[in-house]
């Protein structure tokens, strides 16, 4: 379906948003330029590159970029293509190049920053080419605290940090939980995709009037294998599950924080406590690094997941991110990474993997009814004359308002508007 509005700020009002923004392939497309081509998008952490010529491919957008530790040390991002036939450099997702990125197609030889380091046969060239002409294009990037982010916007892009905003407290909260202020991204990756658009996924993850509706089924399953093994005995997994049938008023009563650029989170409200045993060290470790008062604050920050519009999900407690990858504006990936607390005990990392399973495997039982709404909603939206979808919910129950942030009930749909007021400002931006 394709939408006769014109403008994309005609698409959003204070209360509701036009259906074409999920179905429209314009739409889709320009969101790539306008969003993703502008916005801070989280790429990977500096333990993926440990070597010099260590490198990742990673997305911005539909753009593929690859990240290599370059022989100074540096990170350098560049597009994955050959300045000559278009070919992609890399066809693995990560590995060592030393040497230099290689074209399969014709050899051209390129270093991690870019540059043309050299060409077969060159004589066959013979002034017709200039090397510095046919650099691969860069890609910005700024880091913190070892997360590294790239913007295709180049100078024009603020500061990461002026993105980051109040979310840098997210941020501070994964980071400080390791008693050596040391992370390593774990070994595997879970991912999987849907038939739907990408911003189905950050409408839904802070939603939580749906869970005691949509995850029904999977609610009974997990008090059926509480009854049987104990709550001592379960997983991450099954107390997602668990948390999921709370009552409203539970939720009604929890905070929201939206803040500007289309970012949110909401307070903790699962857990899976490690085993004493793990928990004494843990804690040990903590306050051998930060001291004792530091460690429990540290430990006394409850947070669910953290949505940094418009590329990521991070959630500190179980050392998880998130990355969502737009293909099209009906099929969306999303790739999970969990992180190693160094110096912490294994259960930690143990309890990371579990949660990263149960919240991005196909396989979840949670993730599998989010999958089938955001489908049924993609098809939905192409049925009848109703063009506008309400997102009206809380409208007037807004907490604490502020510059940095804004604190809301975590039933409200405020994140949900915070997005696309965010999403208006950056479409309405021309090329």
């Amino acid at each position: 379906m394709t939408t006769t509005l014109l403008r994309p700020g005609d698409l959003v009002r204070p209360d509701a948003v036009h259906r074409s923004v999920y179905t429209d392939p314009a739409i889709f497309d320009l969101e790539m330029e306008r969003i993703f081509g502008r916005a801070w998008l989280y790429l990977a952490h500096d333990s993926e590159l440990p070597q010099p010529g260590d490198y990742v491919v990673r997305h911005m957008g539909t753009q593929g970029v690859i990240l290599t530790r370059g022989k100074d040390g540096e990170v350098h991002a560049i597009f994955n293509r050959c300045s000559h036939r278009g070919s992609t450099l890399c066809a693995f997702e990560k590995g060592s190049a030393p040497a230099g990125h290689q074209c399969p197609y014709h050899g051209w030889l390129f270093n991690a920053d870019g540059t043309l380091k050299g060409i077969p046969h060159p004589g066959g060239y013979e002034g017709a080419l200039d090397k510095a002409d046919l650099a691969i294009t860069r890609v910005r990037t700024e880091s913190y605290r070892g997360f590294i982010f790239g913007n295709l916007s180049g100078d024009k892009a603020e500061p990461l940090e002026d993105f980051l905003g109040h979310m840098k407290t997210s941020i501070d909260d994964l980071v400080d939980r390791s008693p050596t202020g040391r992370l390593e991204v774990g070994k595997y990756q879970l991912r999987h995709y849907y038939r739907a658009n990408w911003k189905m996924t950050f409408e839904n993850l802070n939603d939580t009037i749906h869970p005691g509706f949509a995850h029904a089924a999977s609610v009974v399953s997990a008090r059926a294998v509480v009854a049987e093994v104990g709550a001592q005995n379960i997983v991450p997994t099954v107390g997602m599950m668990l948390a999921n049938g709370k009552p409203i008023d539970f939720f009604q009563n929890l905070d929201m924080v939206t803040a500007p650029g289309g970012h949110s989170y909401i307070g903790g409200h699962m857990g899976a406590d490690y085993t004493p045993d793990t928990s004494d060290a843990y804690t040990a470790a903590l306050v051998d690094y930060h001291g004792a008062e530091r460690a429990k604050k540290v430990l006394s920050v409850d947070r669910h997941l953290m949505l940094l519009y418009p590329s990521s999900f991070w959630h500190a407690r179980y050392q998880t991110i998130r990355i969502i990858r737009p293909v099209r504006h009906d099929l969306t990936e999303m790739i999970g990474y969990t992180f190693r607390l160094v110096g912490a005990p294994e259960e930690t990392h143990v309890n990371a993997i579990e949660y990263c399973t149960g919240a991005n495997s196909a396989a979840s039982p949670v993730i599998a009814d989010d999958l089938e709404i955001y489908e049924r909603c993609l098809e939905g939206n192409g049925y009848d004359a109703r063009e506008w979808v309400p997102m009206a919910r809380g409208l007037h129950e807004v907490r604490e308002a502020g510059n940095e942030a804004t604190r809301s009930p975590s039933t409200s749909e405020i994140y949900i508007r915070n997005q696309f007021a965010a999403w208006s400002k950056y479409m309405e931006q021309p090329a």
